[in-house]
């Protein structure tokens, strides 16, 4: 239709010419580009997801060898009673249950092979019978194993009567775990404090604080579970441990899958203004985003938890990161640049995001969009934090177990001696696990 003919229509053939050219520039315009999508975009793109193959949780690979220190003192760890409680012979009995040894050693004056040695041969006092704890003989048959083709479970309570020989049995353990991990092998440690009654006569078990004490009185003396895990099958074996020691140890223990951990924020109800959503990035894996329309005055808190604490994996997990893990946090400006900058570490002090007091959580103070004010319209933008939990190269529990001289009637001599070589190493192994964060 030609407007300019139309009765009554005063816009005239310029007018017109610049309506439509209005037109179509308008239709020629693209939209502004989407910033999630954009920002998603580029969070994907350096999410590490790890190899998640050495925490399967189906059979073990490898058979598994089980060597119970036979001597003397072991008598105190089996009441005479059989009360129904978690001890010695349920941490056996379970071993037996969940890993299925193939073969079965005693050790103490010498090591040799136990046939049949199942709950009623190990359950008995009379089995432990030995005057010594030669545990670097169990150890030496476990160094011959030089293709790793087994998994060795060591049982006892690690003590000697000689200063000098306890020092001797952990250099001597820790020696031949260095090989073992080095050759793909995993070193494992786990202890709990189980019911123990002093053994009359015996020099080197737990023994009565004092003269006056009796010597049927109950105590909690440590029972330990040394384990040489062949390659594959060290996370399987060390979630077994989880559900039957009170803390299990690792090295090296293999990162988590991304969708075993996630964070969980604190239950404070977070400030008005400040947005948390879970899911922001689809998984998996997915990110989660923490975004504020100004600067926090009041920290927003989420603990580093597994996602699924019911299966093994998960309770793992939950033990290993209970059991001394540290944060170590990273961040990565999210910008429009092909060119992704590095990482750079954080101290855990100060910044929008800190590590918590708990040792497992952080707190986030969101800068409220300060990230995304001097970017274009549409364009990606914010702050990624990767946060890793890491495992420690000597357990937080190591103090509580060993003693301070010989003579300790309860505690491990030389217990530390075993991690000694572990605690460089551990700042450089590979973190237990790993997990991330969009701040803006």
């Amino acid at each position: 239709m030609d407007l300019s003919r139309v009765p009554g229509s005063r816009l005239s053939l310029r007018a017109r010419s610049a309506l439509l050219a209005g037109v179509a520039a308008l239709a020629a315009c693209p939209h502004p580009p989407d910033r999630e999508a954009r920002t998603q975009d580029v969070v994907r793109s350096w999410v590490e997801a790890p190899d998640s193959g050495g925490w399967r949780m189906g059979a073990l690979a490898h058979p598994v060898a089980v060597y119970a220190d036979r001597s003397r003192s072991m008598r105190g760890f089996l009441d005479p009673k059989y009360p129904t409680r978690v001890d010695y012979r349920t941490v056996f009995d379970g071993l037996q249950a969940r890993l299925g040894p193939r073969r079965v050693y005693g050790f103490g004056s010498s090591v040799r092979m136990e046939p049949n040695a199942g709950l009623d041969v190990l359950g008995n006092r009379e089995f432990y019978g030995d005057r010594d704890t030669e545990m670097e003989e169990a150890l030496d048959s476990i160094a011959r194993d030089t293709l790793l083709a087994w998994s060795h479970v060591v049982i006892g309570d690690a003590r000697r009567s000689d200063p000098d020989l306890a020092h001797r049995q952990f250099v001597r353990m820790r020696e031949l775990a260095l090989r073992w991990s080095r050759a793909r092998g995993t070193f494992l440690v786990a202890v709990s404090r189980a019911p123990f009654r002093p053994v009359q006569g015996d020099p080197s078990g737990c023994h009565a604080a004092s003269a006056g004490e009796r010597g049927d009185s109950a105590r909690q003396c440590p029972l330990y579970a040394f384990v040489f895990a062949a390659p594959g099958d060290g996370i399987r074996i060390a979630a077994e441990l989880a559900g039957l020691f009170e803390h299990v140890w690792g090295y090296p223990l293999p990162t988590a899958p991304l969708d075993a951990i996630t964070l969980r924020p604190g239950q404070a109800a977070p400030e008005p203004g400040v947005g948390y959503d879970a899911v922001w990035l689809s998984g998996p894996p997915s990110v989660p985003k923490l975004e504020a329309d100004s600067p926090a005055t009041r920290p927003f808190h989420a603990n580093l938890v597994p996602t699924d604490t019911s299966a093994p994996a998960g309770r793992l997990l939950a033990r290993l990161l209970a059991d001394g893990a540290h944060l170590e946090l990273f961040a990565r400006p999210v910008t429009s640049d092909s060119t992704a900058p590095p990482w750079a570490r954080q101290n855990g002090r100060d910044g929008p995001l800190r590590a918590g007091a708990d040792g497992s959580g952080i707190d986030v103070f969101s800068p409220g969009g300060d990230d995304c004010v001097s970017v274009s319209e549409g364009e990606p933008c914010g702050t990624l934090y990767r946060i890793e939990a890491r495992a420690p190269g000597a357990p937080p529990w190591l103090p509580r177990f060993e003693a301070r001289e010989a003579a300790d009637a309860e505690r491990t001599f030389g217990l530390g001696r075993l991690f000694e070589p572990f605690l460089p190493l551990g700042a450089t192994a590979p973190p237990l696990a790993r997990t991330y964060l969009l701040v803006r």
